[in-house]
């Protein structure tokens, strides 16, 4: 199991690459095939953030209620 450190570590991560993808990669000439794996990835990144900060508040909650 995961320390709280680490999955607040890998949620930045994750939120660092979102916003990587999100600021670099608009530009008028890519194609569409290329922003609909943007558009993936980012999903994806999401959904993987999404679990992890629920553990987080889920481990958060539970060491305040001792």
């Amino acid at each position: 199991m995961r320390s709280l450190a680490e999955l607040n570590k890998e949620a930045s991560e994750i939120q660092l690459q979102i916003r990587r993808l999100l600021l670099n990669n608009y530009d008028i000439n890519d194609g569409i095939a290329d922003k609909l794996t943007v558009i993936n990835t980012i999903s994806t990144l999401r959904t993987t953030l999404s679990v992890i900060q629920r553990e987080i508040r889920e481990r958060s909650t539970d060491q305040n209620s001792w």
